[in-house]
């Protein structure tokens, strides 16, 4: 028996569905149901009860995902224990994020960190939002921040921030007159260059083209936010996207930002895994991030950003 196994079939009981469950913890279907089957095979009964409205766990499926849970978060104090010092908190933390919250936060963050905590090392991992919840169920990272994707199972959330996107264009060679905002029927009537469509930004904009009854004219995609701006600072297309992806990117004063109404708004959470318990320097990293964005967003650094209720 592995951990791995003991983290599928939790990710498995958890979303109530294998398809879910294997999208969830990145590898393929038929190979997570082979993982089961051999823990199945090896424990010497069934644990799973499989039908077309999903997977539910048996009366053994059930005390072993009771168990399981405990090793699970046994195994992460093993692996991620951290060690006080004289001088304080000490250790490595691996937080993920998305590239445009990257490049409003880290700065920052890091910053905040040198100043109060100067034993925390602070392991950055940029990486799409879609793919940011697996790495904390696989234990890649301990924290990460996710955008719009509320409710996960196996994963504890925090809302952060609700960001609104902006239309943006070249500054020097605009595509279109746009006052003090723009909707999205005038969006959808120049040439776009989007992210891919793996990311949940691209699946945000979609929706609200939809919404408004219209179709972008896409003209070229990439799955970095930064190739994205690079393009369209170069002429010919604009794109959507939030503030925070334009905070110190070297393209930004290139580039002209025009709020969309009505707006579209995504959600900032800050999550970890319920499988493992964050350790002392991850738990104050976790109020550091809360901390720092409180302050960029009242500080009118993150534009346009607000701070949800309770935070």
């Amino acid at each position: 028996m592995e951990i791995r196994q003991l983290r599928y079939f939790v990710a498995i009981v958890d979303s109530g569905s294998l398809s879910r469950a294997a999208a969830l913890v990145h590898i393929v279907q038929p190979a997570l149901s082979q993982q089961m089957t051999q823990l199945e095979e090896e424990l010497g009964t069934q644990l799973l009860q499989r039908s077309v409205k999903g997977v539910t766990p048996t009366d053994a499926g059930q005390a072993l995902y009771r168990h399981a849970q405990q090793i699970l978060k046994l195994a992460g104090d093993t692996k991620n224990v951290v060690k006080a010092s004289d001088a304080g908190l000490s250790g490595r933390v691996r937080l993920g994020l998305p590239s445009s919250i990257a490049m409003v936060l880290v700065g920052p963050l890091i910053a905040a960190l040198e100043e109060r905590h100067p034993q925390i090392v602070l392991e950055v991992y940029e990486s799409p939002s879609t793919f940011l919840a697996a790495h904390l169920i696989n234990e890649r990272v301990e924290l990460s921040v996710l955008v719009d994707d509320v409710a996960l199972p196996g994963i504890e959330a925090v809302p952060l921030v609700d960001e609104p996107l902006y239309f943006v264009q070249p500054r020097r060679k605009p595509l279109v007159r746009a006052g003090r905002s723009i909707d999205l029927p005038m969006v959808a009537s120049v040439p776009l260059m989007l992210t891919t469509q793996v990311t949940t930004l691209r699946d945000l904009v979609d929706r609200a083209f939809a919404e408004a009854g219209v179709a972008p004219q896409i003209k070229a995609e990439a799955s970095s936010i930064h190739t994205v701006l690079a393009m369209v600072a170069q002429g010919g297309a604009g794109t959507v996207i939030p503030h925070s992806a334009l905070a110190w990117h070297a393209a930004a004063q290139l580039l002209r930002q025009t709020p969309i109404e009505p707006q579209i708004v995504r959600r900032a959470t800050l999550a970890h895994s319920r499988l493992n318990r964050l350790q002392p320097a991850a738990a104050c990293v976790h109020a550091l991030i809360v901390s720092v964005v409180r302050e960029l967003v009242r500080s009118r650094r993150w534009d346009g950003a607000r701070l949800v209720a309770g935070n």
